[in-house]
């Protein structure tokens, strides 16, 4: 079983406290032995001092180092503390041993003082030594004293860490733990409240009454909330469009053939218009899934965006020459006026379904002997490609919803479309940083403007990039 997020994050808090707290008693205590040492060291040092200065006196009094050694054992002898003075070869001519087992004392090879520390049955010495010249007499003078208080108070700070530190390492683990349950609060009640919202209405987490982190999630947790049912409204729409689109050409071949099969036996001719009824619901319920299933791919995030160097005024004159019989048969008039040449980067494919879609809307909505213009121009590093239809003009409040999926404003067209030519035209054009707008639209006609960039950057030919889904 997982533990809680509040478990775990006292633990780790625990742990990395303890380990602070371990390292920084352990840095404590060797620090406490260095300041000892050091206080030791400059005792020693002091005392030795005082030893020469005496020993330079009964010198001055006593030639005889020997005698002069004795006497300064006999008049400078302390209680725990240790004084020797040897010749330059390190043999001893009078020593107070206090204590300490006699020790091999060093040889005096200049007079830079020497230390160390020795252990015995008596315990632990720190003994220093250093010469000094008298006359022609080379001596060495070596004093010690016991470390015996310093060990002491290294112990019972020692036992001082062992008992403090678990003590207070168990009330700051309580205190983490009581403070994570405090800053964990609001998250476990905004996930309990998350827990309680319906899948359906409006309801969200609400405003937040705090500015803070978690004030920011809160919101950040609204706003997903919000795409959230956003999404899946546009995925329930069009779901509902999709199904009833569908169920016309379904309807209509499946009411042809039952009619056509009602009857043993009908003429040739009765056949082939049955057939042919079939066919263009066939193609127009072909066309209708090919759509449906772009956008699905470009709402998934998922559409292969193959880009290459291509010239935009070629897509533009194949696609006119595409449909020029498709005019001609509506009584229509597709006027191209001359292309400039116009290189850029891009899909080939999906641009040339952007033309395409733009074009056939505009046949479509264009009446009998009426024309569709198509021009082209460059505007510095823009490429503006213009298509005006001959149809009776788009409302200004429908402007931006020509542009949504299953939108058509004329219901006598229905048989022409299903109302998702403009909304995959505006995803290429969004996937390629394109833009694609109603210009201009009147009684006479609307225009749709495709301006396209003449340098565009992307991967090398031959690369694939991921078109975002933009709806």
């Amino acid at each position: 079983m997982t533990a809680s997020l509040r478990t775990r994050l006292t633990v780790w808090y625990a742990l990395t406290l303890g380990l602070g707290l371990g390292l920084f008693s352990i840095a404590l205590l060797r620090q406490q032995e260095r300041i000892g040492f050091r206080r030791v060291d400059r005792e020693l040092a002091a005392l030795g001092a005082a030893a020469t200065s005496v020993l330079n006196d009964e010198l001055h009094e006593q030639p005889d180092r020997r005698l002069a050694a004795l006497d300064l054992i006999g008049t400078f002898s302390t209680p725990g503390r240790l004084l020797v003075v040897t010749d330059a070869g390190g043999s001893v001519l009078a020593a107070n041993w206090s204590g300490l087992e006699p020790q091999p004392m060093p040889p005096i090879a200049d007079a830079m003082p020497r230390m160390w520390t020795v252990a015995s049955g008596a315990g632990s010495w720190r003994l220093r030594a250093h010469g000094e010249t008298f006359g022609a007499a080379r001596l060495g003078i070596v004093v010690g004293m016991p470390l015996a208080d310093l060990q002491r108070e290294h112990a019972e700070a020692r036992e001082a860490m062992i008992i403090g530190v678990p003590i207070a390492l168990l009330l700051a683990t309580g205190g983490g733990l009581w403070l994570a349950t405090i800053g964990l609060r609001p998250i476990a009640e905004m996930a309990a409240k998350a827990a309680r919202l319906p899948s359906t209405g409006e309801e969200d987490l609400g405003r937040p009454a705090r500015s803070d982190e978690l004030g920011r999630l809160a919101l950040a947790f609204n706003g997903l909330v919000a795409r959230l049912r956003a999404a899946l409204a546009t995925q329930r729409q069009f779901m509902a469009d999709a199904s009833h689109e569908l169920r016309t050409p379904v309807a209509v071949v499946q009411t042809t053939a039952d009619v056509t099969l009602s009857r043993a036996h009908r003429d040739e001719v009765e056949y082939r218009d049955a057939v042919a009824v079939m066919g263009g619901e066939a193609r127009r319920l072909g066309r209708l899934v090919e759509d449906m299933l772009v956008l699905a791919r470009a709402d998934a995030g998922a559409y292969p965006l193959r880009m290459v160097d291509l010239y935009i005024d070629e897509i533009v004159a194949e696609c006119a020459r595409t449909f020029e019989v498709v005019a001609r048969q509506r009584g229509i008039r597709l006027v191209v006026q001359p292309l400039p040449e116009m290189e850029l980067r891009g899909d080939e494919e999906l641009l040339r379904r952007l033309v395409i879609n733009v074009l056939r809307n505009a046949i479509q909505h264009t009446a009998p002997d009426g024309e569709v213009v198509i021009t082209a121009e460059k505007a510095g590093d823009r490429a503006v490609i213009r298509i005006a239809d001959g149809g009776t003009g788009i409302p200004d409040a429908d402007r931006d919803r020509i542009f949504q999926r299953f939108v058509q404003l004329d219901p006598s067209r229905r048989t022409d479309g299903a109302g998702l030519g403009l909304p995959i035209a505006s995803w290429i054009a969004n996937v390629h940083q394109v833009t694609l707008t109603l210009e201009a639209t009147g009684i006479h006609g609307s225009t749709f403007r495709i301006m396209l960039p003449l340098r565009t950057a992307g991967p090398e030919p031959g690369e694939q990039a991921i078109a975002e889904a933009s709806d």
